[in-house]
């Protein structure tokens, strides 16, 4: 009774690593539409030019399993072709999560080249600390405290950029009828995610294969 226990546990467990957060080891002749892909139709504007491929990743900071993710992403960046622009996406399937897409806009404009470690900073502070950051007091106290001015912090709130990421953010949630995250979006045409296709090593192989499709 004890081993039966066990085994389903395990599985239990496997199950919740690779499943995506909803609101409140293949080759590529194996990778199947339906199954480790699906088609978006009609395809999701893209804003990278006609000769690159664009990646992007609908998250949420509220996501475990999208700051789990962050390693794999990581990963991919550093080995990602030239073609390819990749672009983090926030969901907004709910006002908590407009909200932390609006943080992510604001950290993004704060820190546009990256080099301030303003997304995962934000990551650690809501997964690993259990900060509350659901208002626009807290938010800037958030930016302010890791180094920005208020003026900083109050312009990109009142910035029509903002405005229109948001819009942008919106747009690409509801074309890709993604109702769960992370999902990664190739090309506006392809979406994918490492709950549809088992593991994140996988997750790895369909993207590059996707890309690839694409390139061609």
């Amino acid at each position: 009774m004890k081993r039966v226990f066990s085994r389903t546990f395990g599985f239990v467990l496997a199950l919740f690593i690779v499943t995506g957060c909803v609101p409140e080891s293949g080759q590529a002749s194996e990778f199947k539409e339906g199954t480790d892909y699906k088609v978006i139709s009609p395809s999701v504007p893209v804003q990278a030019p006609a000769d690159k491929v664009e990646v992007s990743e609908l998250f949420w900071y509220g996501c475990p399993h999208c700051y789990h993710l962050e390693p794999t992403i990581s990963k991919f960046l550093q080995k990602k072709p030239e073609n390819v622009e990749f672009r983090r996406v926030p969901a907004t399937l709910s006002p908590r999560w407009a909200f932390h897409a609006r943080l992510f806009y604001v950290g993004q404009m704060l820190d546009p080249d990256g080099s301030k470690h303003v997304h995962i900073k934000i990551f650690e502070a809501l997964q690993k600390q259990h900060r509350k950051i659901d208002s626009d007091d807290a938010l800037r106290r958030f930016f302010t405290g890791i180094g920005f001015s208020a003026d900083q912090v109050n312009n990109a709130l009142k910035s029509m950029e903002l405005n229109a990421m948001m819009v942008h953010a919106d747009e690409v949630g509801k074309m890709s009828k993604a109702d769960s995250v992370p999902m990664i979006i190739i090309n506006g045409k392809y979406l994918t995610s490492p709950s549809m296709v088992g593991n994140e090593e996988k997750l790895l192989q369909v993207m590059d294969y996707l890309i690839k499709r694409e390139a061609n």
